[in-house]
């Protein structure tokens, strides 16, 4: 073998050590976002925001809040968005597996009960909300509506709005409901069946379905109606703090401490936490 063979040999072997040793030191070279729908569109505006003076590869995918958190312990995922707090038995499989989860709390959120713009229904109670998604009520006309069969429509287990729900609410009767995979899919739902029932982020609100207003209190009177509304939700995202390093540490800091990205997270229909 030639001197000139042996050196490249070396050289090359040198430079892929380097590469080795600055991506291990500097973190990944990208990062993987995944989680909450509901969190989507903030998180896609807040990344080109910060892409403004990088250039960095992140990669947001929004398969719901559960399984955002469920691909973090895996090692899927570099951040988690979730709109419902951890469940129990993911906290056991992140500290079985090693995995030492931290959350941030970006704000709030308030769930929506949402009906067809048809309905004539406008107030209901939180005690009739459960009754309605426990099946003890099943016709319009016991809210004061028509005489028509409620057509109940929730979202799918993989869903942080659907834990928040259940936590906050009830769960389902599973023989009364409709599941649906998105925010999109429960508006299109709603606004096409003038008996049917749902709930959404009011952040996805639009014109084509008609809010309930819950305990007295409508998300669109004051301000601050938020902090008294029945069915209000935290809104995280979670890292792995072993791997809180490098870019991934660099976008959660920007995506905390930066006004702008406070003031886009406020555009986009949520509330910040008290201590702001």
């Amino acid at each position: 073998m030639s001197q000139f063979i042996k050196f490249l040999i070396v050289f090359v072997i040198g430079v892929l050590i380097l590469i080795v040793f600055f991506r291990s030191s500097d973190g990944p070279g990208s990062i993987r976002i995944s989680g909450s729908t509901t969190l989507k569109p903030f998180i896609k505006k807040a990344v080109d925001e910060y892409n403004k003076k990088r250039d960095l590869e992140i990669i947001i995918s929004a398969p719901g809040s559960m399984s955002g958190i469920d691909s973090l312990i895996t090692g899927e995922c570099d951040i988690a968005m979730s709109s419902a707090r951890i469940l129990s038995d993911q906290s056991m499989r992140a500290e079985n597996e090693g995995v030492l989860l931290k959350s941030f709390l970006l704000g709030y959120d308030v769930i929506v009960p949402i009906v067809n713009r048809e309905n004539p229904v406008v107030n209901i109670s939180l005690d009739q909300l459960k009754d309605l998604y426990q099946g003890k009520i099943r016709n319009w006309s016991e809210l004061g509506g028509n005489n028509a069969e409620i057509k109940i429509v929730i979202r799918k287990k993989n869903s942080g709005t659907y834990c928040a729900f259940c936590r906050i609410v009830s769960p389902a009767e599973k023989i009364l409901s409709r599941a649906v995979v998105s925010s999109s899919s429960m508006l299109a739902y709603i606004a096409e069946n003038v008996n049917a029932a749902g709930y959404i982020s009011s952040s996805y609100l639009n014109p084509e379905v008609k809010p309930l207003i819950v305990e007295g209190v409508n998300i669109f009177g004051k301000e601050n109606q938020s902090n008294d509304h029945p069915i209000k939700r935290p809104l995280y995202l979670y890292v792995d703090k072993n791997k809180f390093n490098g870019p991934v540490k660099s976008f959660i800091l920007f995506v905390i401490l930066n006004e702008q990205i406070k003031s886009l997270f406020a555009e986009s229909g949520f509330y910040p936490s008290a201590a702001e």
